[in-house]
């Protein structure tokens, strides 16, 4: 089973118009809790809410995978900080070494 929108961005989120517009409202990010989160914080929390979904969703036909590596503590401009390292692996036809977003 291949992920919907709702799997990897949220409850409420959708893709849809024209041109085709991705909508993802905060409160579909539990993880957020400012009205105002920077750029970084929305990313960090799709990732990591994604990273959820994929992780709990093992399945052969799910063509990506994800890890999650915590390291702590490392040194980040002097100051000690814990790591959280995600990483993720997308899986397409065998073709030409070529990333294709469109073939996940």
């Amino acid at each position: 089973m291949q992920p919907g929108i709702t799997d990897l961005f949220g409850a409420n989120s959708t893709f849809s118009g024209s041109p085709k517009v991705l909508e993802i409202p905060l409160t579909s990010l539990p993880a957020l809790t400012g009205a105002n989160p920077t750029a970084l914080e929305l990313y960090a929390a799709l990732v990591s809410f994604a990273h959820n979904w994929i992780s709990a969703n093992t399945d052969q036909s799910v063509l990506v995978d994800s890890t999650l590596t915590i390291s702590s503590p490392i040194t980040k401009n002097g100051i000690a900080r814990t790591q959280f390292q995600y990483a993720e692996r997308f899986y397409g036809t065998y073709t030409a070494p070529t990333f294709d977003p469109n073939a996940v």
